[in-house]
């Protein structure tokens, strides 16, 4: 949970999901690379969709947040590397497991910019939610 800018570039197939209370002002942002944890704790829980959100939505709450205004915006889950088969990317799936997390505690996403080819970087105001992406093709989208 923090207050100011938020940033995080170099979202390839990664995520970068926004979680934050706009009633009082706490914002957090999480980069994880895939999509399930599956009880591995060898490594960071920030690193997976799953594990990451929750521990954000940790931190917020410890912070002050409200869990029934908790909001999401996400961005990045890009396909940018083509392993040549018709299998869901791990873009895809890791989109997928960020909007099961979300719902899975009730917090409702606001915004996505996500799937596509292109890298991304993401800029999130935390004490409002307000989140800019900047596409490596220079397009530029509010969320």
């Amino acid at each position: 949970a923090s207050e100011g800018l938020l940033t995080t570039s170099g979202l390839g197939s990664c995520l970068g999901i926004a979680v934050y209370d706009p009633e009082h002002a706490l914002g957090s942002l999480v980069h994880p690379m895939l999509p399930h944890r599956n009880g591995d704790e060898s490594r960071p829980p920030e690193r997976f969709v799953d594990s990451g959100i929750e521990l954000v939505v940790g931190e917020l709450l410890e912070a002050g947040a409200d869990e029934s205004e908790l909001r999401a915006k996400l961005a990045g889950g890009a396909a940018v590397v083509d392993f040549g088969s018709d299998d869901e990317s791990i873009g895809d799936r890791n989109v997928a497991a960020a909007r099961e997390t979300l719902a899975a505690r009730g917090i409702d996403v606001l915004g996505e910019e996500v799937g596509g080819d292109r890298g991304r970087t993401v800029h999130v105001e935390a004490r409002t939610g307000s989140v800019t992406v900047k596409r490596t093709d220079g397009v530029e989208t509010e969320l």
